[in-house]
C-alpha cells in the first residue's frame, strides 16, 4: 500500500510540474498558438491531478478500495479538478466583489492562456487585440474590462462555463455505477456542484 501511494504521489508531482511549466512557458515564450486541447492538457496536469485525482485515488488505496473504486474516484477527481480550475479562471474575470478584492483579473495582466482566452483567440476578429492586451502586462482597469468584453462577445465565457458543467456531469457519471458509502457518494456529488457554483 505504501509503495502504491508513493507511486501515485510521485506521478502527481511530475504531472503538476509539467503542467505548471507549460502554463508559465507559454507566457514566457509569447505563445499564442495554443489550442483548447493544449489548454485542457496543461490544466489537467497542473491542477486536476493534485487537487482531485491523486488524493482520491490515494485515499481509496489506503482505504482498501477495489480497482474499480480507485479508478472511478480518480476519474471523478480528474473531471472535478479540471472544472474547478476553469471556474477559478472565470471567477478571476467576472467574480463577485469578494473575488474582485483578491487578484481580480490578474490572469489578463499575467497573460495567462486560460480556456476563455484560448477560445477567444480562435476568433479572427479579435485575435490581434486579445494578443496585444495579454502581451502588455496591463493593470489598466479599462483595458482589463475591454478584454472581458471581448471574452463575452466571442462567447468564450459561456463556452468555458458550459465546459465546466459538462465536466461535472462526467464526474458524476464516473461514480454512478460504483459501490460507495451513501454518505460519501452524497458528499462527492455536492462537491462536484460546489466547484462550478462557487462565487469566490
Amino acid at each position: 500500500v505504501k509503495l502504491r501511494v508513493l507511486h501515485e504521489l510521485t506521478e502527481m508531482i511530475v504531472r503538476t510540474i509539467e503542467g505548471q511549466a507549460l502554463d508559465l512557458g507559454w507566457v514566457r515564450d509569447g505563445r499564442f498558438d495554443i489550442s483548447v486541447d493544449d489548454y485542457l492538457d496543461m490544466a489537467t496536469h497542473k491542477t486536476a491531478f493534485y487537487s482531485g485525482a491523486t488524493p482520491l485515488a490515494a485515499g481509496a488505496i489506503i482505504g482498501g478500495g477495489s480497482d474499480e473504486q480507485i479508478e472511478a474516484l480518480r476519474a471523478f477527481g480528474l473531471h472535478t479538478g479540471l472544472a474547478f480550475q476553469i471556474q477559478d479562471d472565470l471567477l478571476n474575470l467576472i467574480g463577485t466583489k469578494e473575488a474582485a478584492n483578491k487578484d481580480f483579473r490578474t490572469d489578463i495582466t499575467e497573460g495567462k492562456r486560460t480556456l476563455v482566452a484560448v477560445h477567444a483567440l480562435s476568433d479572427e476578429r479579435y485575435h490581434d487585440e486579445i494578443e496585444a492586451i495579454l502581451s502588455s502586462g496591463t493593470e489598466d482597469p479599462a483595458q482589463l474590462a475591454r478584454a472581458v468584453e471581448i471574452f463575452q462577445e466571442t462567447g468564450s465565457i459561456d463556452y468555458a462555463h458550459a465546459y465546466a458543467l459538462d465536466l461535472t456531469a462526467k464526474a458524476k457519471a464516473a461514480i454512478e455505477d460504483v459501490s460507495l458509502d451513501p454518505h460519501a457518494r452524497e458528499l462527492f456529488l455536492s462537491m462536484a456542484d460546489f466547484f462550478v457554483e462557487r462565487l469566490n
